[in-house]
């Protein structure tokens, strides 16, 4: 007896053989897109059903071709595809929990799809087969990615800050009705993911709380976690999405405080778009300038480009100089600090910059693997070529009215004096305590003062 398909949706269809009925993941492959695979190795890793804390396997119990496409079916759920589902606060805080309770045993850092998670009308979360929905993705039309997966993947970031990121993006999206980071190709849209080039929440709604939009910031930051996340939406579940008591006036102040700080968003981004249009003829002109005896030390896009700092708060601009450790942004760097306080760290910067673009077009790869990554798969030592570098456990207090105080675990690759020696070594760490004193230079505060102590790990 045949399969029929008594529906079908974005991802999933319904099948019926006889009186047995079946949920099945729908390929929308043809068949020629299996010739050669090994789809038994695609079922080798069961999906999982997570509900109330408790794991259980959902397991792939054949494969059928029905109208020339590819159909795997399993036991029998209703439900929807995220795809399809209208998101609420307590389906992401559903979603938010199941991600918490599998960490990384499914999801590595890109593999996280719309299609491949499962929302039942009785409120459990089946994650498809990962070896599968892997496939599947990489071999669906590049605008189902554009939908599916990229606007929900950080390009870097795995673990808790992944999932802590995606988190935000789907939260984003269920309360502005827009993408985070808008864009027509995967390049375009990780390009302002990785700048954190976003439209401020507070511009849609004035009245948001605090702790989801400043959530919502710093899991774009990479500062974000799924503990902090089950806080926050369980608070919308219980009280909502909005501030009480914001008088007209109030709203008012905070709408033009974000008009502010967008348009000077947009405006950083149109001089982007302009000096990376023109770079050729720009490059001619400061080539001409410099033949004629003017020395250009530093590039003419800093001058006309406003600050990074411009309409931040003095706890911020902290953040985001530390943040720059991860996204080894050295013109951020340079709005954040002096060059006198912050040389040390402008320079190290600068070269690691440097050394990984040039690892990244040789090589096809930085090299570079941030601490909490390194710390979270268990602080292993690590092979030849592959270089710990950045910050772990930050920690950032006010002491006074102009001064800060951080400390974090700083780390390095090895030193080896031998370099033919292939021996995995563990990483460089050392505890550094800064104190950091900001002052208010023309319309953005800056640091200009960085006392340093560095103790052995």
């Amino acid at each position: 007896m045949n399969f029929t398909i008594t529906g079908i949706s974005e991802g999933t269809a319904y099948l019926e053989k006889g009186t047995e009925k079946f949920l099945a993941i729908n390929s929308e492959l043809r068949n020629k897109s299996f010739i050669g695979v090994d789809t038994s190795r695609l079922q080798s890793l069961p999906g999982l059903i997570i509900k109330e804390g408790e794991i259980s396997n959902w397991k792939i119990e054949g494969v059928t071709e029905i109208d020339e496409k590819t159909y795997f079916y399993g036991p029998y759920l209703m439900g929807k595809t995220l795809a399809e589902l209208e998101l609420t606060p307590k389906v992401l805080l559903d979603l938010t929990s199941a991600l918490h309770i599998i960490k990384d045993r499914v999801f590595p850092v890109r593999q996280f799809s719309l299609s491949a998670l499962f929302y039942t009308d009785d409120q459990q979360f089946l994650l498809f087969p990962p070896h599968l929905m892997d496939f599947l993705n990489t071999h669906r039309k590049a605008k189902n990615s554009l939908k599916m997966i990229v606007p929900w993947n950080h390009p870097a970031w795995g673990g808790n800050k992944g999932k802590s990121f995606t988190i935000a993006a789907l939260t984003y999206k269920t309360l502005t009705g827009e993408y985070p980071f808008p864009g027509e190709s995967e390049e375009e849209i990780e390009k302002k993911m990785v700048k954190e080039d976003y439209k401020s929440l507070l511009l849609f709604n004035p009245l948001l709380k605090k702790e989801i939009t400043e959530l919502i910031d710093d899991s774009f930051a990479g500062e974000g976690s799924l503990e902090r996340w089950r806080d926050v939406l369980n608070l919308w579940c219980s009280e909502g999405p909005e501030r009480s008591a914001v008088s007209p006036k109030e709203q008012e102040v905070i709408i033009e405080q974000q008009i502010k700080i967008e348009k000077k968003r947009i405006h950083k981004n149109q001089l982007s778009s302009f000096f990376h249009n023109n770079r050729s003829r720009l490059t001619i002109g400061i080539i001409a300038l410099f033949l004629i005896g003017l020395i250009i030390q530093v590039p003419l896009s800093k001058y006309l480009e406003p600050p990074a700092t411009i309409g931040k708060s003095q706890e911020e601009v902290v953040k985001l100089y530390y943040n720059c450790f991860k996204t080894l942004d050295t013109e951020i760097l340079e709005d954040c600090i002096t060059s006198k306080a912050g040389k040390g760290d402008i320079n190290e910067i600068s070269t690691i910059y440097v050394t990984s673009k040039v690892r990244l077009s040789h090589e096809g790869s930085t090299g570079i693997v941030e601490p909490d990554q390194w710390i979270q798969e268990g602080m292993n030592p690590v092979e030849p070529g592959v270089h710990i570098w950045g910050l772990s456990g930050l920690k950032i207090k006010r002491i006074s009215e102009y001064e800060f105080e951080a400390s974090y675990i700083k780390w390095a690759p090895a030193v080896v004096d031998n370099v033919e020696d292939l021996t995995p070594r563990m990483p460089l760490g050392i505890k550094v305590n800064d104190i950091l004193h900001l002052s208010l230079i023309g319309e953005a505060w800056k640091i200009d003062g960085l006392n340093r102590t560095i103790r052995e790990l």
